[in-house]
């Protein structure tokens, strides 16, 4: 579902991390609606959680008869946007193609933040989406772990009815 969703709004699978799932778009755009990238991204994000509610209820509904206690599961989406180093890194015996950087950071600290079913953003990827999407101020953050600063964040609430 996620390899799909984020093709399909112009975005690269970079990988899976444990049950998290990173990807990257400003490579290639193969969606037509989406006109930049960070939309791209945001639209990507969107999608999935909506996606994800139909799987959430079936896992739940399938623990629940294996496991004694509640089951809680989610999916939330941190996204920045800036600039990073792309590219087949690591060893000549192991390489991988990836994105890494203080924007991949922000972007992972942000995912941290959400609450499920949250798209939280940076200021960056507001400028780059705020004629598109309904968003609301979350504050300044001042500190993202190992991460200095104050960040403005917002959390994407839905995308704007645009004629």
């Amino acid at each position: 579902m996620a390899r799909e969703t984020i093709f399909e709004h112009g975005g690269v699978l970079d990988k899976f991390v444990g049950d998290g799932v990173m990807g990257l778009f400003g490579f290639e755009n193969n969606a037509e609606e989406c006109k930049g990238n960070a939309i791209c991204a945001v639209a990507a994000a969107l999608e999935l959680i909506e996606r994800f509610k139909d799987l959430q209820a079936k896992w739940i509904r399938i623990w629940e008869k294996h496991v004694p206690h509640t089951i809680t599961i989610g999916l939330k989406c941190g996204i920045n946007t800036g600039y990073a180093i792309v590219g087949n890194i690591g060893t000549k015996r192991r390489a991988q193609f990836t994105a890494i950087g203080t924007t991949v950071n922000i972007a992972s600290r942000l995912t941290d933040i959400c609450d499920s079913g949250q798209v939280i953003v940076s200021a960056t990827t507001k400028s780059k989406i705020s004629n598109q999407f309904e968003l609301k101020s979350l504050g300044i953050v001042t500190e993202l772990r190992n991460i200095n600063g104050p960040f403005e964040i917002f959390s994407v609430l839905k995308k704007k009815n645009v004629s």
